[in-house]
């Protein structure tokens, strides 16, 4: 027999609007929105299962006890749909789904009989055995009429198994994609490297600068700038920060040079790349190793002044003084540790460490 599943949208409810922890319509599926992740999760593998075993369809032409067959599809999905999850959430203290059907919950019941049609044939010549309990959905089937969709006991058997299968892997991709979301989640708490830094900051590396048009001619002596501009390529300006701060050992300086040798040999003429060296107090263009403390309040009012595309400094985790100030809006700032994790100034400057590959 062909069958095709159909998966319902759900739809997040309150439970005085539903009447019932969840319901069905064959269209949709409505859970209660009081509902705790274990009693949403065999809800919904409880409404899935009335759609998915389409037991709208199924019940017999003359349906005779339109009860019994409710009571039947209920048993259906307790024996053939429900694991071990199911019945705790269903047992739990407190359980909002407490009184729903449990595959044992019609006493005498062989345990072979599985399929909402066999269960119902029983219940009919013994309707004294159906018990009275609340279901924990509340689901309306149609009365019997001659479009009724009945299905052999086979057919019944491998709707039940197909249903059953469907929701394992239901929760097979829920734990897939939970497996991708932290693996994600894990992508996004790395620190970036200084090439994804940089390529984020100058999306662009060749800018336009603006510029008004020359005088004409025709106006003789009057310096009349005529409307309208002219515009020229200009690379974007990126001022590079080296420490050299008492600190600094021989071998973090090494560290630095490197680093400030691959910056300038990796962006080359991509960039306007202007250096600059911090210590005892100074921030000049010369490098020369100057100890002392580290002023990195003179980055600070210092990229004020030139506003540069993106600053990267090259230094330790130093602690910062209070007169260090975040940059203007618009200036990239980009810290390379060198000798530890993380640095102070990243935070301090509004920016961030990266790793330096």
């Amino acid at each position: 027999m062909a069958k095709t599943l159909t998966a319902a949208p759900v739809v997040r409810q309150p439970m005085s609007v539903i009447g019932a922890p969840g319901k069905t319509d064959f269209s949709r599926i409505y859970i209660a929105s009081e509902l705790n992740t274990p009693e949403y999760r065999t809800t919904l593998r409880h409404e899935q299962a009335h759609v998915w075993a389409r037991h709208n369809s199924r019940h017999p032409k003359d349906l005779k006890r339109p009860d019994l067959w409710i009571t039947a599809c209920e048993m259906e999905i307790a024996r053939t749909i429900y694991d071990e999850r199911d019945i705790e959430n269903i047992n739990a203290p407190r359980s909002r789904l407490a009184g729903g059907y449990l595959p044992g919950s019609i006493e005498g019941l062989p345990k072979a009989t599985v399929t909402a049609e066999a269960i119902y044939d029983w219940l009919l010549r013994q309707p004294e055995a159906a018990p009275k309990m609340k279901c924990m959905c509340s689901v309306h089937f149609p009365e019997g009429d001659e479009s009724s969709g009945q299905v052999s006991q086979e057919e019944a058997s491998d709707l039940a198994q197909e249903a059953r299968e469907q929701l394992d892997a239901d929760e097979v991709s829920k734990a897939s994609q939970a497996a991708v979301g932290n693996a994600y989640a894990s992508i996004l708490s790395r620190p970036p490297t200084l090439t994804e830094a940089v390529d984020a900051a100058l999306r662009v590396r060749i800018e336009r600068e603006r510029s008004h048009r020359r005088p004409s001619r025709r106006h003789g002596a009057d310096s009349i700038l005529m409307p309208g501009s002219i515009s020229t390529p200009r690379p974007p300006l990126v001022e590079i920060f080296v420490d050299r701060s008492g600190s600094f050992s021989p071998e973090k300086t090494a560290k630095s040079e490197f680093h400030l040798r691959e910056l300038l040999s990796r962006y080359g003429a991509t960039i306007r790349s202007d250096v600059w060296f911090f210590g005892s107090g100074m921030l000049t263009d010369r490098d020369s190793h100057k100890g002392g403390d580290t002023p990195y309040h003179l980055i600070s009012a210092h990229l004020a002044k030139t506003t540069p595309k993106l600053a990267i400094v090259i230094t330790d985790d130093d602690p910062v003084s209070k007169d260090v100030t975040q940059v203007v809006k618009g200036i990239g700032v980009v810290c390379i540790p060198v000798g530890c994790s993380k640095t102070n100034l990243a935070g301090a400057l509004g920016g961030r460490d990266v790793v330096a590959v």
